[in-house]
């Protein structure tokens, strides 16, 4: 090999050391056993012989010879504490509870329930006799290793104030780690009689005293023509419930689900063909068998069945299969466009995709509540409190996305009832902006979609704090979408947002006493003297609204909401607020003249009564004075002797002119008041067409667009934060209805 002629070798041809190469083992390394145990269980069996049977039978030779024989296989429960540790410990135990016959079987039940607890997870043979025994007896509920799997569970059905159905497919229980995981969560809830509101997602996981974890969630705005719930009415009066089984089956809102699954099965059949080898179906749970291997295998099947099978998870199958065909695969290349285009999808489904075919009612439930347990529970509302306290701290919600979508038609049909309403109808121009309006709206679905949520709460245990919620949220988007076509525009982004929710503590359960009592005369007196001292002052208003309130007899719950800035917003967007301004501005012109017309149709209505009544008036008075001075002619003819026909013709003569004048006038009258009308009606019909020409020129969609966007152009650039803040008004009479009177013992 030859060398520069400097003399030095380059780092190629330093010569280098083997290096050895890693010695891999694909079987992991035994624990050591070490002689330890042995010694500690030999010294147990020895104080056995030697001490009296109450400690055998306390069980904890036992419990500590089960932890001897973990130790020595390597899997001991708490691993992390020395033996001799729990070993001194439990005897010291044994020794306090020996004083007391209570603390003593207290003390043996705890011991035999450890050692059946630690024996499942250190003993493989314990573990699997329980679990085999546990799949005879429960058919329905898969055990593997520390897991256990539920499914064909009964619905929810929410029959109350508000109808709902809440469906989890699948449920399973990890002991080892104290988490649970929800499967195919789907939730149906009808809002009013022409709003429904569907949610789903595919993954919840409850982590016990550290947090909840929620994927991707889906929640759809549905119409009158969407929805699945609509001929469902809520029950007017309490159920029998004497005759009411736990397990309810053919109810009317499992039959409304089922009959919508199947009107929309054909639909969703030609787009699973080709994406999904399972059937969509809610499938019962088959008899198991009592291998490990074969209940883990039919545990995986379940969970891959229900995932395949979501609608969101066919949506986005088939959204790629359709991007990939038509070569448009970059439209869905951030998980934001995709989940606003999956959510615009299933917007058309059934709002419960797989419905059981049993429930369990919310009446049911609440009516299983033994009198005297609800009778404690409304003494002590500290125990309420006591309770959400913790849960509400050590269980903050983590949610990765929630993507909200609401159907162009039926923003449609809202702004034609509420907006538009007959006005479209009787102008040209409103006609058109409708047309514009609708022609934005009507073809397509809008995606709102929140990214990365943190979710908190806090319930004092001290009712002078007041109840709050905070959401934060770390991005926020809206999209314009269109289902058949896979076509989406970014409209809105925000640079996250975030909202609190403060409620006052007596809306908790049980805590109607903290309620503010009904407003009483004497109180009224106080509060208006207290407005009227204040006046002038802020604190006047407040104590206004206040006082306000408390006749109305209603509380509030404050709510504060703020977008982060900069924002950016689409062309189109700017277009559509343009011509929603605009048709603002032309339905109030229109709205004006409406008062105008109908207010003087009031006003001639009433002028007519009026002339008809002074007409009837004048003819009277006429009357009268005709009769009158007929009988002075006849008293002037009694005293004069005057020829009685020449009276009677001055009478008749003097009528005549009498109600000729009155007739002239009132003609005059008239002529003179609906030429006026005249005059006025033609004045006021053409300042509103001035009024709408001067809309149409002076604010056209261009200046407005032009308006518009130089605000939202600054709002790009702009940073802090935009929003609002205010309070929401609560009725107390509803709560006031569901106050017991029993006393409180612990307040």
């Amino acid at each position: 090999m030859s060398t520069p002629k400097s003399g030095r070798q380059s780092p190629q041809d330093i010569p280098r050391k083997p290096v050895p190469a890693p010695v891999t083992d694909a079987t992991p390394a035994k624990p050591s056993r070490s002689f330890g145990p042995i010694a500690c269980l030999a010294a147990t069996l020895l104080g056995t012989g030697i001490l009296s049977w109450n400690w055998i039978i306390s069980g904890t030779p036992l419990l500590l010879c089960s932890l001897f024989l973990g130790e020595w296989n390597g899997r001991r429960v708490l691993s992390w504490l020395p033996l001799w540790a729990i070993f001194t410990t439990l005897n010291f135990a044994y020794i306090v509870a020996a004083t007391s016959w209570l603390l003593f079987w207290t003390f043996t039940a705890l011991c035999y329930s450890t050692i059946l607890i630690s024996s499942l997870f250190q003993f493989e043979y314990v573990a699997r006799v329980v679990r085999h025994r546990c799949r005879k007896l429960l058919r329905h509920v898969l055990f593997i290793q520390d897991r256990i799997g539920l499914f064909d569970l009964p619905a929810l059905e929410i029959d109350t104030d508000t109808i709902g159905l809440f469906v989890v497919r699948g449920l399973t229980i990890e002991l080892s780690t104290l988490t649970a995981t929800a499967y195919g969560v789907e939730v149906g809830v009808k809002l009013d009689s022409d709003m429904e509101l569907a949610i789903q997602t595919d993954k919840v996981v409850v982590k016990l005293f550290r947090r909840i974890e929620i994927g991707d969630v889906y929640a759809n705005v549905k119409g009158s023509d969407e929805m699945s719930f609509g001929a469902i009415q809520s029950w007017p009066n309490p159920r029998d419930m004497k005759k009411d089984q736990f397990i309810a089956t053919d109810t009317p809102i499992l039959n409304a689900a089922l009959a919508s699954r199947r009107t929309a099965s054909s639909d969703l059949q030609e787009k699973m063909d080709g994406l999904s080898e399972h059937d969509t179906s809610s499938k019962p749970v088959k008899k198991l068998s009592p291998d490990d291997e074969k209940a883990r295998d039919e545990y995986e099947k379940m969970i891959k069945i229900i995932t395949e099978t979501s609608t969101s998870h066919l949506a986005l199958k088939w959204l790629k299969k359709i991007a990939k065909e038509r070569e448009i695969e970059g439209v869905l290349e951030t998980d934001t466009n995709l989940r606003a285009a999956v959510s615009a999808h299933v917007h058309n489904d059934p709002t419960i995709a797989h419905p059981p075919r049993k429930s369990i009612r919310l009446t049911t439930l609440r009516h299983n509540n033994h009198p005297k347990i609800k009778i404690f529970l409304h003494r002590l509302p500290l125990l309420y409190r006591l309770l959400l306290n913790p849960i509400s701290y050590f269980h903050p919600i983590f949610i990765n996305s929630v993507t909200s979508t609401g159907s162009g038609k039926w923003f449609v049909s809202l702004m034609k009832k509420h907006f538009f309403k007959h006005y479209s109808s009787s102008d040209a121009e409103v006609r058109r902006l409708e047309g514009r309006i609708s022609a934005w709206l009507a073809d397509a679905n809008f995606a709102v979609g929140l990214s990365n949520l943190f979710c908190t709460g806090y319930v004092p245990v001290d009712t002078d704090y007041d109840i709050e919620c905070k959401f934060k949220i770390g991005d926020l988007l809206a999209h314009r979408t269109l289902p058949e076509a896979v076509g989406l525009t970014q409209v809105i982004h925000l640079g996250g947002a975030d909202a609190t929710f403060v409620l006052p503590s007596f809306l908790l359960p049980h805590h109607e006493h903290l309620m503010p009592t009904i407003l009483t005369d004497f109180e009224e007196l106080q509060l208006d003297q207290e407005v009227q001292d204040a006046a002038g002052t802020p604190k006047a208003v407040q104590l206004r609204k206040n006082l306000e309130r408390r006749r109305r007899d209603e509380t509030v719950m404050k709510i504060a909401v703020h977008g982060h800035l900069p924002a950016l917003f689409d062309q189109e967007l700017l277009n559509f607020v343009a011509a929603t301004v605009k048709a603002t501005k032309v339905i109030e012109v229109e709205k004006g003249h409406e008062e105008l017309v109908l207010k003087r149709a009031a006003t001639d209505k009433l002028e007519l009564e009026v002339r008809r009544t002074d007409s009837i008036t004048a003819e009277s008075a006429g009357s009268d004075t005709i009769s009158t001075g007929s009988a002075g002619s006849v008293e002037s003819a009694n005293t004069e002797q005057t020829d009685p026909g020449t009276l009677a013709s001055q009478a008749s003569q003097a009528s005549q002119n009498s109600q000729a004048s009155l007739a002239r006038s009132s003609t005059f009258s008239n002529r003179m008041n609906q030429t006026f009308k005249g005059m006025n009606t033609k004045m006021k019909e053409g300042w509103r067409k001035a009024g709408i020409n001067t809309v149409n020129v002076v604010a056209n969609d261009r200046w407005i667009a032009k308006i518009v966007g130089n605000i939202m152009r600054k709002l790009e650039r702009a940073q802090g934060d935009v929003g609002y803040s205010g309070v929401i008004p609560l009725p107390l009479a509803v709560y006031r209805m569901k106050a017991e009177k029993e006393s409180k013992l612990l307040r």
